[in-house]
Parts: structure tokens; sequence; C-alpha cells
């Protein structure tokens, strides 16, 4: 079981991650995917604007925090995150 701080630290980690991905305009949710170590994969759409080198490096980050992400993206204490999410479907 991971404890709570290791939980918090991967979630810090990844809160960049995700405001960079919602800057650029990249669609963000989550998948249900019972192969996978979490349960579940984090999938990004509308990265097709981007060169490929850097829709690459932005794969492999996601693919490297997916257990961050999903702390953020399930996060309801944040009110920074709730004002880019309203803003986004505005």
């Amino acid at each position: 079981m991971t404890s709570y701080a290791e939980m918090d630290r991967l979630r810090k980690l990844a809160r960049p991650l995700y405001l960079e991905l919602r800057a650029l305009g990249i669609d963000v949710w989550v998948t249900e995917r019972p192969d996978a170590f979490t349960g579940y994969e984090v999938l990004a759409g509308g990265m097709r604007s981007l060169s490929p080198r850097h829709a690459d490096r932005l794969r492999r980050c996601i693919d490297e925090h997916t257990a961050g992400l999903l702390k953020v993206m399930w996060a309801r204490w944040d009110e920074d995150l709730e004002a880019i999410r309203r803003e986004g479907t505005a």
C-alpha cells in the first residue's frame, strides 16, 4: 500500500504536467484498464497540433506520471484546477 505522503508527492509532481496539458488545449480523461498497475489509464486527445517530438515527450510524461495524474484529476479540493476545468468547458 502506498503511503499518503507518497501519494501526495506523486500528485505534486503531476500537477504541473496536468496544467501544461490543459494550457496546450489537450483534453485529458481517465478510463478503466484492469491490466494497468493502477487499474486506470490516463488518455490525452488533441495532440495533433503539436510537433511529433513534443507529443511524444508528453505521452511519455503521462505514462510516467499516471498515478499522480489520477490524484490530480480526481482531486476536488484544488480551486485552481476546478477553475481550469470550468474554463475548458465554457
